[in-house]
C-alpha cells in the first residue's frame, strides 16, 4: 500500500536547508515539531501493536468462551465494520477521493476483485477457525510459516523464482515450525490443518493480488472501500448455508444479544485494525509495518503464555525463536531483492 512518509519528507527538507546555508532564526523549524512528529508516529505504532492482539483475544473469547463457534460470522463482523466505516468516511465525510474509480468498473470488479476477495475471506475465516482448536501462542508460531506457502505459490505460478537466500530462509522456517510443533503441549491435528488452509488461502490472496490487481495502487481506506464489501459478501453468504442453520437450530443467535458489548467490541476492533495499518504506513513505511507485525505476533505469544494460561514448552520456544529469526531474514532478503 503506497503512502507518503511525512517524517522522512520532513527530514529531507531539513537536509536541503542545511545545504543552502544557515537560516534566519525566525525561519528555523521549531524544535518541538519534530518531537511531535515522532510522538504521533510512536502513538500510531502503539495503537497498531495493541488493536490486532486485542481483536484476536476478543474473537477467541467469542468463539470459545462464549460458545459462538462460527468463524465465518465472527470474521465477517470486522469486514462488515470496515465496509460500513470506509463508505461513511469516503462518501459522507469526503476524507479522501477514490483514485482508482475509473479503473474499477463493474466487469473488472466482478472478474478480478471478487476472486481476490474470496481468497481474503477464506484466509480470515480459516485463521479464526484455528482458535477453536489451538492456543493463541501456537497460532502465532504457525503464522510465521506463511512465507513458505507464499514462496511455493509464487514459484508454482511462475510469478517469481526465489533466490538461494530466500529458499534457505524458507527451509529454515520449516525446520523451526517443525520443532515448535513437536514441542506443543496442546497439539491438535485438526487445528494445524485448518491453519495450513488459512496460510494457503493467504498465499493465494497475495498471488492473485499480484496477478490481477498489479496495476492498481489503492490507498488503504480506498482498498477497504472496495474489498471489505466483497469479503463480507463471501463470509456471510457462505455462513448463510454453512453456519446459520446450525446457529438457529441450537439457539446460538441469542448469544450476541447476551454479550452485546463483546460482539460490538469485535465489530469496532475489526475496523481499527485496518485503520491502524493505514496510519502506520502513512507515518512510517510498509517495511515498518512488517517489522511491527512480527513483533506483535511474538508479543502476543508471550502475553498468552504469561497471562492467558497458554503453555509454551522449552522445545516450542526454541522453534519459535528459529522461526522469528528466519522470518526476519526472509523479509530482509525480499525487501532488498537478495
Amino acid at each position: 500500500m503506497p503512502a507518503g512518509d511525512a517524517a522522512s519528507r520532513h527530514k529531507e527538507d531539513g537536509d536541503d536547508d542545511d545545504e543552502q546555508g544557515p537560516l534566519l532564526e525566525m525561519d528555523k523549524p521549531k524544535p518541538t515539531s519534530r518531537v511531535q512528529d515522532h510522538l504521533v508516529s510512536f502513538f500510531y505504532c502503539l495503537i497498531y501493536l495493541l488493536v490486532g492482539p486485542a481483536l484476536i483475544i476478543v474473537n477467541k473469547k467469542i468463539l470459545k468462551d462464549v460458545g459462538f463457534g462460527y468463524p465465518m460470522m465472527v470474521s465477517g463482523l470486522g469486514q462488515l465494520s470496515s465496509a460500513v466505516c470506509s463508505f461513511v468516511f469516503i462518501r459522507v465525510f469526503k476524507l479522501t477521493t477514490l483514485t482508482c474509480e475509473a479503473q474499477v468498473t463493474w466487469p473488472f470488479y466482478l472478474r478480478n476483485m471478487m476472486v481476490v476477495g474470496g481468497a481474503t475471506a477464506a484466509s480470515l475465516c480459516f485463521g479464526n477457525a484455528g482458535y477453536l482448536f489451538l492456543t493463541i501462542s501456537f497460532v502465532q508460531i504457525l503464522k510465521a510459516f506463511t512465507p513458505v506457502f507464499v514462496v511455493a505459490m509464487l514459484y508454482a505460478t511462475g510469478i517469481d523464482v526465489p533466490s538461494r537466500r530466500v529458499t534457505f530462509s524458507v527451509v529454515a522456517l520449516c525446520v523451526g515450525t517443525s520443532i515448535a510443533s513437536a514441542g506443543e503441549a496442546n497439539f491438535n491435528v485438526t487445528g494445524v490443518l485448518i491453519m495450513f488452509f488459512a496460510e494457503t488461502a493467504e498465499a493465494t490472496r497475495l498471488v492473485l493480488t499480484q496477478k490481477l490487481l498489479t496495476n492498481l495502487k489503492f490507498p488503504a481506506l480506498e482498498g477497504l472501500y472496495y474489498m471489505a464489501p466483497i469479503c463480507s459478501f463471501w463470509m456471510f453468504g457462505l455462513a448463510a448455508f454453512i453456519e446459520m442453520p446450525s446457529a438457529f437450530s441450537s439457539g446460538k443467535f441469542a448469544l450476541p444479544a447476551q454479550h452485546a458489548g463483546l460482539f460490538f467490541l469485535s465489530f469496532i476492533l475489526g475496523f481499527l485494525v485496518n485503520v491502524a495499518s493505514f496510519l502506520v504506513i502513512k507515518r512510517t513505511s510498509s517495511i515498518m509495518l512488517k517489522l511491527l507485525g512480527t513483533a506483535r505476533n511474538a508479543g502476543l505469544a508471550c502475553f498468552s503464555a504469561l497471562f492467558l494460561g497458554d503453555e509454551i514448552t522449552p522445545t516450542q520456544a526454541v522453534g519459535y525463536v528459529i522461526c522469528l529469526y528466519f522470518f526476519g531474514l526472509y523479509n530482509y532478503y525480499k525487501m532488498n531483492k537478495m
